[in-house]
């Protein structure tokens, strides 16, 4: 089922938690909803859900108009970040609830129901734990068991609300892993909101980032990380270096650089430590700029350096890979160069002013 949002808004006294937000979920698509805390995202879920209501807008569920539906008839299925699990009950029961409390006329038969439920306990890998109680389980298996609830009923879209931010590291990696391969074998229509940006890089087709009640921007992972449409998205996506300049016109005559320059507007120069280069020497026609190292983080493949810029101990971040780190043998208090391989301006209004290929100074 496709999920259309049309220019929703939503208001709380005098906080706007959303301010004309639209966007196209995909029939069958999973897409993350990113952002800090307070973007609106949880409340958009909400809106899809029909938990809450907008002040104005619409959703329209496989085209078809649905803002003033009860979410009982959007045939949508929810899980919640604290799991929300029946303690009295068993796993089993838990699972099956959703099936028993559907109306006579839509009420599947007990052999149906324990068929339905020993067919999702099987998929989400808790075959033996049906006569179990939520409090026997483990965190992850708890989320599990919500997301089999969800899935009983066969809903035509599934609404995930930060379900793994409860869970430690490990086991958030495990579940985010398992539910690509749930939502890659069901094809579910899938919105997941998350304020993990691994997390919604590594498990979505598309990412929709918000930011104070605004989408900011929405593509597939690799565009979104690549190719990030404002200063907040490439700040907000993963480590970054922000420089902060002015573009500069050649005046001189066919543009041959004798120092005749005009200011054009300050700018904002992103580059992110995998994009910066390091060498002990400084290479030939390069605009690199003298550094030193200030620290090493050694743990893991990749050797992250914080560097401390000559002149104004301005510190950037670089990251290697081992082998080059290796080979350059650097310890702190190390004099080396640093330059980026392309840095993205946006002057200071978050316009996107050009790309600087390989060579660019800092």
């Amino acid at each position: 089922m496709s999920i259309q949002v049309e220019n929703i808004r939503k208001q709380y006294g005098s906080f706007t938690a959303l301010d004309g937000v639209s966007l196209t979920i995909g029939d069958g698509e999973l897409v993350t909803l990113l952002g800090p805390s307070g973007s609106g995202k949880t409340t958009l879920l909400r809106i899809i859900a029909g938990l809450e209501s907008p002040d104005d807008g619409s959703i329209l569920l496989h085209g078809q108009e649905s803002t003033q539906h009860s979410a009982s008839k959007r045939g949508i299925g929810f899980v919640f970040q604290h799991y929300a699990l029946f303690r009295h009950m068993t796993i089993f029961e838990n699972v099956a609830f959703g099936l028993r409390v559907q109306s006579r006329q839509l009420r599947p038969s007990s052999r149906v129901i324990r068929e339905r439920v020993q067919e999702l306990l099987h998929l989400v890998q808790l075959d033996s734990y049906a006569q179990m109680y939520p409090e026997q389980l483990s965190g992850g298996q708890r989320q599990r068991v919500a997301l089999a609830r969800a899935l009983a009923v066969k809903p035509k879209v599934l609404l995930l609300d930060e379900p793994f931010s409860a869970l430690d590291a490990k086991v958030r990696k495990e579940l985010r892993d398992w539910l690509r391969r749930i939502h890659d074998e069901l094809h579910v229509t899938t919105v997941l909101v998350t304020h993990d940006q691994e997390e919604a890089l590594e498990v979505a087709d598309r990412v929709a980032i918000l930011n104070q009640g605004r989408l900011e921007q929405i593509g597939t992972p690799q565009c979104i990380y690549d190719k990030p449409a404002s200063p907040f998205v490439y700040n907000f996506l993963g480590n970054v270096n922000l420089f902060h300049g002015r573009l500069l016109a050649d005046l001189s005559p066919g543009g041959r650089g004798n120092g005749a320059e005009k200011t054009i507007h300050s700018a904002i120069g992103f580059v992110r430590p995998h994009e910066l280069e390091v060498s002990r020497d400084l290479p030939p026609d390069s605009k690199a700029v003298a550094a030193t190292v200030a620290r090493i983080h050694a743990a893991g493949p990749q050797i992250r350096l914080e560097l401390s810029i000559a002149g104004n101990g301005r510190p950037v971040t670089a990251e290697l890979g081992r082998k080059q780190f290796e080979e350059l043998g650097l310890a702190p208090g190390d004099s080396v160069f640093v330059w980026p391989q392309s840095i993205r301006l946006f002057d200071d209004g978050g316009a996107e002013s050009l790309l600087l290929d390989q060579g660019a100074g800092i």
